[in-house]
């Protein structure tokens, strides 16, 4: 589903479901290289994506517990995410288990924000985030690396990586365990929610002497996540994803790809150490295919068709009406250069089982100016198809519930300066959606408000000062409900602001750096009530590491150094000061 080209930073695969420049695309897209979550000691993909602008998140108490991914102020369900081209989540919830995807297995993150169902179908309203596992070259590179921390925190991963030529091989395999603390502030059960994970990816592939190539990749992870429930206080859980693609060039003008995969995510739930007796299953499969041409057109020009399939299965003893479903997609983009002019243009069409046919489209125009920048125009449709939690959970589901859809317009400007050393970007938005999906506490039945919709400012930019690395970001937004008695509130879990800043320097074997995250307000409930309010927050992490030798490397973060106490999920504690110190060793 999406070429990789993971060796080359200034690559983005993602934004137009084939290898172009960052400089040539034309939507607003953000990159994470192995190199980033090294420096930045990332310790979770959650981590790793509220770093970048549009993106916040909505914990329920610390490592391995429940996190929504909100982008531009959409749904959490409104993100679609690949794995190795293959898409992922949950088919009954909608949603993906980031903090259940080991970090230590990917070596790229591309995430594109705005609507791109018009190449990837459902789902696509606020953004496509795709992770690419770890992928090997020539020679033989093992790694293995230890870490300890706060709550009794113990990870250990291993690494090997390597190929010739034409083969190329990565086989990872780790573990993670965490004590944990108190997830709830209410003290419902005063005692430490622990997390545990084991993790083994594979990637590998070769490439013929005819030019094609093959490969395969596979991510397993399982264990248990702990939390304070009455009804069910531990998750058993299983995530993996398995895929086989094969690319050939038919010429050096046109090249096709073909792709299967399977995404499962399984769950089982339990009370004190006991399988509940109903609600307790709940796995779901989502099986893909899809085939797509790229074609050379002219001097400037190129086209993209394809098509996508997709099946998705629900297996649980809760009663669903409908457990299984089919979606085919067929679509088709066209970019264009003529003198300081680009123009990108997509269409597609859905054919779901159960909601039948959905257009969706999108252009894109940019042009260069002198000094380095750029100016960008695109307007773009979406629709996401309820999921089976939306319409048939027990006690909460609708059946009548109907597709998402959204209209989003955005403006861009962006520049370089000292010769690319330095980078800045800003982008306006309006994004409209019709039938938007929600579950408002305190009943949390579920609701299909008329409209929202959500306008946004986002400013990026990196440099260098004084011999400092500084990446910032900053989100100006209003997610707004527009329709019934709630019109004019702002959309639950969203804040109107967010900003971010990572400063790192190396100072001989030594590399420091530290983070600052602030957020302001956000609310609980859609009518906006003062006492459902959660306060804003600002955060500072500090990290350093230091060279012993060519082969090993000792590193130290301190999070939350300030001690902040804050929630990000009304009744859910998140994390005071903590540490990590890690140990690597990785032979030149």
């Amino acid at each position: 589903m999406a070429e990789d080209a993971t060796t080359l930073d200034d690559i983005v695969v993602t934004a137009d479901r084939k290898a172009r420049s960052v400089d040539t695309t034309l939507a607003p897209v953000s990159i994470i290289t192995r190199q980033d979550i090294e420096q930045y000691q990332a310790t979770s993909l959650p981590d790793v994506l509220r770093r970048l602008p549009g993106i916040t998140l909505s914990n329920s108490g610390g490592a391995g517990k429940t996190t929504s991914v909100f982008m531009r102020g959409t749904n959490s369900s409104h993100v679609l995410v690949l794995v190795d081209g293959v898409k992922v989540g949950s088919a009954t919830t909608g949603s993906i288990a980031f903090e259940d995807l080991p970090l230590d297995q990917v070596e790229r993150i591309e995430v594109v924000r705005g609507p791109r169902s018009s190449l990837y179908g459902s789902e696509a309203i606020g953004g496509v985030i795709q992770i690419f596992t770890r992928k090997g070259g020539n020679g033989f590179q093992p790694e293995v690396s230890v870490s300890v921390g706060s709550h009794n925190t113990q990870k250990a991963n291993v690494n090997l990586a390597g190929g010739t030529e034409a083969t190329w091989y990565n086989l990872n395999a780790g573990t993670e365990q965490t004590d944990g603390f108190n997830a709830t502030a209410n003290n419902q059960e005063p005692d430490a929610d622990g997390y545990a994970r084991d993790s083994v990816a594979l990637r590998a592939g070769h490439r013929f002497a005819n030019g094609t190539e093959a490969e395969i990749s596979a991510v397993h992870a399982a264990g248990d996540s702990q939390f304070d429930s009455s009804f069910n206080n531990e998750t058993h859980f299983t995530q993996s994803v398995v895929s086989g693609k094969v690319t050939h060039a038919l010429s050096d003008k046109v090249l096709l790809k073909a792709q299967l995969g399977q995404a499962r995510d399984e769950s089982d739930n339990y009370l004190n150490g006991q399988p509940l007796t109903a609600f307790r299953t709940y796995n779901t499969r989502r099986n893909s295919a899809a085939v797509q041409a790229d074609v050379g057109v002219g001097e400037n020009g190129s086209a993209t068709v394809g098509l996508d399939w997709q099946n998705d299965q629900v297996t649980s003893d809760s009663v669903y009406d409908r457990t299984s479903r089919d979606n085919t997609g067929v679509f088709a983009n066209y970019q264009t250069d003529f003198g300081k002019n680009r123009v990108d243009i997509a269409a597609r069409h859905d054919d779901n089982e159960q909601f039948g046919g959905h257009n969706t489209g999108a252009v894109a125009i940019g042009r260069d100016l002198a000094n380095g920048m750029r100016v960008t125009g695109s307007y773009g449709t979406a629709f996401k198809a309820p999921n089976f939690n939306d319409l048939y959970y027990p006690f909460s589901g609708d059946p009548t519930l109907t597709p998402e859809t959204a209209q989003n317009a955005e403006l861009g400007i962006s520049g370089k300066l000292a010769g690319g050393k330095a980078q800045w970007s800003a982008n306006v938005f309006s994004n409209e959606i019709n039938n938007l999906i929600s579950y408002p506490p305190p009943d949390y039945q579920v609701s299909q408000t008329d409209k929202a919709r959500i306008q946004g400012l986002e400013l990026s930019a990196t440099t260098q000062l004084a011999g400092w690395e500084v990446n910032g970001n900053a989100t100006l937004q209003q997610p707004e409900n527009r329709s019934g008695v709630d019109a004019g509130k702002q959309l639950i879990y969203r804040p109107e602001q967010h900003a971010n800043v990572d400063i790192d320097r190396e100072l001989g074997k030594f590399r420091v750096g530290a983070t600052v995250r602030g957020e302001s307000q956000r609310y609980t409930d859609s009518a906006n009530t003062e006492s459902k309010k959660l306060a804003g927050y600002g955060t500072l992490d500090v990290r350093a590491d230091y060279r012993v030798s060519k082969d090993w490397t000792v590193g130290a973060k301190l999070g939350n150094v300030l001690g902040k106490d804050y929630q990000t999920n009304n009744g859910y504690n998140q994390d005071g000061v903590n540490g990590l110190v890690t140990v690597k060793y990785a032979p030149k």
